[in-house]
């Protein structure tokens, strides 16, 4: 056997491998997604939003000064006076 037959054959074992792992990881990320799913939709699992929740508390969240990500900045935007 030569020199690149063995490289060639070295090469195809690497690639059954990574393919196989591949897989295995393919399915320990749909198990993680299902786990996920599942822990949202019970309401006895802390930290986990309900379904029909929205978007998560922190994401309302701004830092006093912080202008709101859809402000650009038109003075009409502005409240009134009396407001």
């Amino acid at each position: 056997m030569t020199e690149h037959e063995q490289q060639a054959q070295a090469l195809e074992r690497e690639a059954d491998e990574m393919q196989r792992r591949s897989g295995e990881l393919g399915e320990d990320i749909k198990d993680a997604r299902d786990d996920w799913e599942a822990k949202k939709a019970d309401h006895g699992v802390p930290g986990a939003p309900s379904p029909e929740g929205g978007l998560p508390p922190e994401a309302n969240y701004t830092t006093s000064g912080d202008k709101p990500p859809d402000d650009d900045g038109d003075p009409r935007d502005e409240p009134w006076e009396d407001e």
